[in-house]
């Protein structure tokens, strides 16, 4: 049978208190389901006892009444030292803080979220949650959302239109006060659906579409162009492109800005060059280039000395094969990745690759997005930023 003591939490609050305040304290707290006892001691000392059934205790959630009651001040004196109230003292603040943490106390961010309307959260729906072009974006907005008092909702759509539509009512049902998302499509019925219900959005890695939209991108079509330009300067003129796939808007700039480059140097567009990928990983980079070596078997149906990769992650994935079969890099074939993640400078040799400002991306979009949360008059931002070349050990110059 459960002894008494097992069925109850306690929490224990101790102060010592003026003669006044001391019969003060004795009148507020009668013996009750909620207090069991009331310790005095000399120097007018007071231990109470807070007690709570361990069934209930869901049900007894400590509230600012509890706090007011055990230190002895009014509920509107509670709510200013939670607030940091300048009105308040910083001796109360200290006193009532100290007890709201011995009792346990948090407060009801959904009562709050309701008087004000303001829910402190905005949602985050991003593709590719492996990929650490992403998540070097997500730490960046998380560690900023910390200092400034918000929480997100992180949500995956792994390239899937109606997986990003249900992430979108999932932010909505939770009333989220914004959204940074990294669409799958940059003219989808899906943003609409974010417009439509007035929720304060900013659109990353994404070319601007919606004149009323904010945008934080990196122009993709320009990165395909310096790197193509980079390889034929370097003697190559048949160069595989490993793009993503062909729902992806990203992939297909990506595309345009290789086929725009090689019009440029009149070196003819070979379709057979120009490779698929359903996913922008190491696995994919690794199955998608080794069967076309062994497809391919010592050029019969086709030649290369260049490969450009939309992701650094599907390079990675072709320095397996290179491991695996036996060839060299960039001896046999020179590389150039995309986006310059942090494991490519400990590749052998070090991959070249072309530079995504990932902090800043972060930084910038969570920027427009709060100021539009919390100013009275939204402001509309679209900032492009230009990759540049990283120059490492993986292209070599050709005679």
């Amino acid at each position: 049978m459960q002894s008494m003591m097992d069925q109850y939490i306690y929490y224990k609050y101790e102060i010592q208190v003026s003669p006044v305040r001391f019969e003060n304290y004795c009148a507020r707290f009668p013996v009750n389901r909620h207090y069991k006892k009331m310790l005095t001691f000399p120097s007018n000392y007071i231990i109470i006892i807070y007690m709570v059934r361990k069934a209930d205790q869901n049900m007894q959630k400590v509230t600012i009444k509890h706090i007011a009651k055990v230190a002895g001040v009014s509920v509107s004196t509670v709510s200013r030292a939670l607030r940091n109230d300048p009105a308040a003292s910083p001796k109360t603040v200290n006193r009532i803080l100290t007890i709201a943490e011995r009792l346990n106390y948090y407060p009801d961010s959904l009562a709050k979220s309701l008087r004000q309307k303001k829910t402190n959260t905005i949602g985050i729906i991003f593709n590719d949650l492996n990929n650490p072009f992403y998540t070097e974006i997500l730490s960046e907005i998380g560690e900023s959302l910390h200092h400034k008092n918000y929480s997100m909702f992180i949500c995956y759509s792994h390239w899937d239109f109606e997986r990003e539509r249900q992430n979108i009512l999932s932010l909505l049902s939770k009333r989220v006060d914004g959204v940074i998302i990294s669409p799958i499509d940059d003219k989808s019925e899906n943003i609409e659906l974010l417009y439509n219900n007035r929720i304060e959005t900013v659109l990353i890695d994404c070319y601007p579409y919606f004149e009323f939209g904010n945008y934080v991108y990196t122009e993709h079509g320009k990165g395909a162009e310096i790197a193509t330009e980079y390889l034929i300067k370097n003697g190559h003129s048949n160069i595989l492109l490993f793009t993503g796939p062909y729902n992806s808007f990203l992939a297909n700039h990506f595309l345009n800005g290789y086929k725009n480059t090689l019009r440029k140097y009149n070196i003819k567009i070979k379709d057979e060059l120009i490779v698929r990928c359903n996913e922008l990983s190491i696995q994919s980079g690794y199955e998608t280039f080794k069967s076309l070596l062994t497809k391919n078997d010592a050029g019969k149906y086709f030649d290369f000395t260049g490969i450009i990769t939309i992701s650094d992650l599907l390079a990675v994935g072709i320095y397996k094969v290179a491991n695996e079969l036996g060839f060299n890099i960039p001896g046999n074939y020179s590389i150039i990745g995309y986006d310059d993640i942090e494991l490519t400078s400990a590749l052998s040799p070090p991959l070249t690759t072309m530079h995504q400002p990932r902090k800043r991306i972060g930084r910038e979009s969570l920027r427009i997005l709060l100021n539009n949360i919390e100013k009275e008059k939204r402001e509309i931002e679209k900032i492009a930023f230009e990759p540049h070349i990283v120059v490492r050990g993986s292209v070599r110059k050709l005679n």
